[in-house]
């Protein structure tokens, strides 16, 4: 069973990845979450048109999702930032989503 996840809005996004899972402030300085390592991964989303049908078409939707990778004095860590990254991605995004 996966460990339970803390829940908060992207806007104290910054703020909460100070804190490690054990809630203990991260050693080696403040994390600089736009100076982490940005990843990107599509995922997609699909409905059955009419799933009580035998042979019903999959409709299937792209979703990006978008992830930070941030080093601390205990090693890498991965962040999502989806909500974080907002509806203008940096250019270093737009580089990144043509290299995956």
């Amino acid at each position: 069973m996966t460990p339970p996840c803390r829940v908060f809005p992207a806007s104290q996004l910054e703020s909460e990845i100070q804190v490690n899972d054990d809630g203990r402030r991260r050693k080696g300085g403040k994390i600089d979450l736009s100076a982490c390592e940005l990843l990107s991964m599509v995922q997609y989303e699909c409905k059955i048109d009419h799933p009580e049908a035998s042979g019903s078409p999959v409709r299937c939707w792209p979703v990006q999702r978008w992830f930070r990778r941030c080093r601390d004095n205990r090693g890498a860590f991965t962040v999502e930032t989806t909500m974080w990254e907002g509806k203008t991605l940096p250019v270093e995004a737009e580089k990144a989503s043509k290299t995956s």
